[in-house]
């Protein structure tokens, strides 16, 4: 197991919402635009040793949608194999074999995000950035209290990549 240099608590700790890497593969952004931004993002997390977090829902999400036909036009199937050899690497890749639980509060994500209350769980549980290329569910958050609630900080992937 490699190890990366000590990680102070100063150090920005990323849950990646699904389209995130979804878009880092494909080599797009969320409107399927040619767009660098989330597979510059994944990469350097993983290069520069910020800590990832996932839980065994999130991760399955992950590889239901990479699995399928996307694929980087440029660096093929790059994004599962750059985080499958992360996992190899001490506290990189956090949270695997879990599932986060229930927080206080969460039943007031509005509606139309609740499909993502288990993105929201495990930022909370951790602490980490929640970075999403959802607008409604960076705005749902910001709308509903939640973020004050459990100083919960949710980013667009361009603002991830600034906090590098």
């Amino acid at each position: 197991v490699r190890r990366c240099p000590s990680v102070s608590r100063m150090t920005p700790r990323f849950v990646l919402d699904e389209n995130v890497v979804i878009c880092a593969q494909k080599g797009t952004d969320i409107y399927e635009r040619p767009s660098s931004v989330c597979i510059d993002l994944v990469s350097r997390i993983i290069q520069v040793c910020h800590p990832m977090y996932v839980d065994d829902t999130l991760w399955d999400c992950y590889n239901d949608q990479l699995n399928r036909s996307y694929q980087h036009p440029q660096f093929g199937p790059y994004i599962m194999v750059a985080l499958r050899n992360a996992l190899s690497i001490a506290d990189k890749l956090n949270g695997l074999g879990t599932t986060a639980p229930p927080f206080q509060g969460e039943e007031t994500i509005p509606q139309g995000s609740q499909d993502d209350t288990y993105l929201v769980r495990i930022a909370v549980e951790t602490g980490a950035i929640l970075v999403t290329a959802d607008e409604a569910l960076r705005s749902d958050l910001r709308e509903c209290g939640l973020m004050e609630a459990h100083d919960l900080t949710v980013v667009s992937p361009e603002d991830a990549l600034n906090l590098i």
